[in-house]
């Protein structure tokens, strides 16, 4: 390939070549996710409006279901780089891979566009279930953190640290010298099979969202240190923060679609992550408790 794909927020997703697509897949979360949703009955009686596929992401709305919404809701994904998605007709098609690992065979080998169209729907379906606040944890960090470990390279974040070592996890090396930082922020790389000693010492981690399409969420997730905070952030990651919480992650920082005429306008044109902000996508979270490295 010659470039790379971009995930969410602008970053390099951890096997953004398709490395991680081996992982097995849909993993817990996504499985958890699932369960949950249908548990409460947001994925029946959804009739699926549009998909629109750009070149780095994906988007899916909704129309009326019973007891209809107070807008339309929408979903995004990280869509990775070659991975043109085949769109079904109805919002059971899009579902079909997660609902896939619902069986014997399991869904290891779908695709990663399908992947993409699958992660989207569920967000799509748990939007109107959600309470965000509006916020961007990345710009948030308390004065006393000192180490930050990024799964994936957030480029976009580094404006928004100061006095910080970060540790970016990439599946492809990464030159240090050659990433712009502000004057206070020192970047290192390490390659996947270097986790652990990434995150020793890590006060704050920040995880892609778009592990949930390549695979590898859990991986990073039981790496992280227990004394740290562990923030999983990106439009991939708009959905029920609780099978999340439940293994540790102290903040979903995820993005709420308020205007999908804007949002699809923009997908379309290729823009994905932070391209996508103040284009009918606004920064939000959830949070399981206040952490103290954070200042939510």
């Amino acid at each position: 390939m010659t470039r790379r794909s971009q995930g969410d927020d602008g970053t390099a997703g951890v096997g953004a070549d398709g490395t991680d697509a081996d992982e097995e897949w849909p993993g817990p979360v996504l499985r958890a996710t699932r369960d949950a949703l249908r548990d409460r009955g947001a994925l029946s009686g959804g009739r699926l409006h549009r998909v629109t596929v750009g070149d780095s992401a994906v988007l899916v709305e909704l129309t009326e279901r019973d007891g209809g919404y107070r807008r339309p809701p929408a979903g995004l994904a990280h869509l990775p780089e070659g991975s043109a998605p085949t769109v079904p007709d109805d919002v059971e098609g899009l579902l079909a891979p997660v609902r896939a690992g619902e069986t014997a065979t399991g869904a290891a080998t779908v695709a990663l566009g399908d992947r993409a169209l699958a992660v989207a729907t569920l967000n799509a379906c748990a939007a109107p279930l959600l309470d965000w606040r509006d916020g961007d944890p990345m710009a948030l960090l308390d004065p006393s953190v000192e180490t930050v470990v990024t799964v994936g390279l957030f480029r976009p974040a580094f404006r928004k640290f100061d006095g910080v070592e970060v540790r970016a996890i990439e599946r492809e090396p990464v030159d240090s010298d050659a990433v712009s930082t502000p004057a206070g922020v020192s970047l290192r790389s390490f390659a996947p099979a270097e986790t652990a000693g990434a995150m020793e010492g890590a006060d704050v981690v920040f995880v892609t969202g778009s592990t949930l399409v390549y695979g590898g969420t859990e991986r990073y997730l039981e790496a992280a240190p227990g004394s740290a905070t562990v923030v999983v952030v990106g439009a991939t990651a708009s959905s029920l923060p609780s099978p999340l919480f439940e293994r540790g992650v102290d903040v979903v920082a995820g993005a709420a679609v308020d205007d999908p005429a804007r949002t699809r306008g923009a997908v379309a044109g290729g823009a994905c992550g932070t391209d996508l902000h103040d284009r009918g996508v606004r920064k939000v979270y959830a949070a399981r408790d206040a952490p103290a490295t954070i200042d939510l």
